[in-house]
């Protein structure tokens, strides 16, 4: 698997500007404006060194990690086409005097100081004005609502702000983020696939344990605490092919009726949720290498469906592929790469 590059070194032949606000857009980002500096040697102009780099992988699930490197701009508003989600963004390094601020973000009337180690986070759906005004390295990460919804089963709670890296689980993210930043060159798929399953814990624990982002006793962020200690209770037990609603409700220590309604409450319930798990799973297996001795079938049982036929049709009407289709085009395309 490769990441997507870009330079803008690599393109003279249209201003830079242009190119540059295209290059966010693919990145699902609003535009920048390009800003002004003072170091003649960086200025943004192709002519001088233009400084404005990217280096995106894509997961599994759709999470877009991105590292961005730049002359000073602001990134303002809210890219059109964005869907629902949740955006992190960490400045890997920064330039200029020490105890100035690297960077501003402002949402609703407010605003907050950006530095290196802090992390800026929000919904993808809420205007915000990011100011760069020296060259910078940040790391860009935008989860969409469908690479929560298994983990999360709820709209997230996060409001646009920004999180300083204090001891404790906010800490552990930012140096997460901050080593990610500098791996992505080295990243395969079944990698990317641990990479989803901890940015989703570690943002849960953020959110759940600050009160600025939504934690607290709140009847609503219990139920995602609830949420959230159900779906990792259901993950390590998707091999089970017997597994029930009542038994999940026993071990999780609830009733039927509450386990029902927690559900309900995202939407989905248990038997729906515990399908599309599984299919992930088969899915993520499919396309990998490391499965490739195993047959469809196989990995089918090794999920906990019992009929191959019932999840070859449940594989289609979710992937618009079968399995075997997948498994080709997967394999294929990572001996291509």
């Amino acid at each position: 698997m490769q990441p997507w590059t870009f330079d803008l070194i690599n393109h003279t032949d249209q201003p830079a500007a242009y190119v540059w606000r295209q290059t966010l857009a693919r990145l699902s980002l609003p535009e920048a404006t390009l800003l002004p500096t003072m170091n003649t040697e960086h200025r943004f102009d192709l002519r001088q060194n233009t400084v404005g780099r990217v280096i995106q992988v894509v997961t599994p699930l759709g999470i877009e990690i991105t590292r961005l490197t730049g002359s000073p701009q602001r990134i303002a508003g809210r890219y059109s086409a964005q869907t629902d989600g949740v955006w992190l963004a960490l400045l890997l390094s920064e330039e200029g005097p020490a105890g100035a601020p690297a960077a501003i973000l402002e949402s609703g009337g407010k605003s907050w100081p950006f530095s290196a180690g802090s992390i800026a986070c929000g919904s993808l759906a809420t205007d915000a004005v990011l100011t760069l005004p020296r060259f910078f390295s940040m790391l860009y990460v935008r989860l969409p609502r469908l690479a929560l919804h298994f983990r999360l089963l709820a709209p997230t709670p996060l409001r646009v702000g920004v999180l300083d890296p204090s001891p404790g689980i906010r800490q552990v993210l930012a140096g997460f983020l901050q080593s990610l930043g500098g791996s992505l060159e080295a990243m395969d798929v079944r990698q990317l696939r641990a990479i989803e399953l901890s940015l989703s814990e570690l943002l849960i624990g953020c959110v759940l344990s600050d009160p600025a982002y939504g934690g607290g006793d709140r009847p609503f962020n219990r139920r995602i605490a609830a949420m959230h200690s159900l779906c990792q209770l259901i993950e390590s037990e998707l091999t089970d092919p017997d597994l029930t609603m009542t038994a999940v409700a026993r071990k999780h220590g609830i009733s039927p009726r509450s386990l029902q309604k927690l559900f309900a409450s995202t939407g989905q319930n248990f038997s729906q949720y515990l399908r599309q798990r599984r299919l992930a799973r088969c899915h993520d297996d499919l396309a990998s290498p490391h499965s490739a001795h195993l047959s469809i079938s196989e990995i089918c049982f090794r999920w906990g469906f019992n009929d191959a036929a019932h999840f070859s049709r449940s594989f289609r009407y979710t992937y618009e592929m079968t399995p075997r289709e997948w498994r080709r085009y997967s394999l294929d395309k990572a001996t291509e790469e």
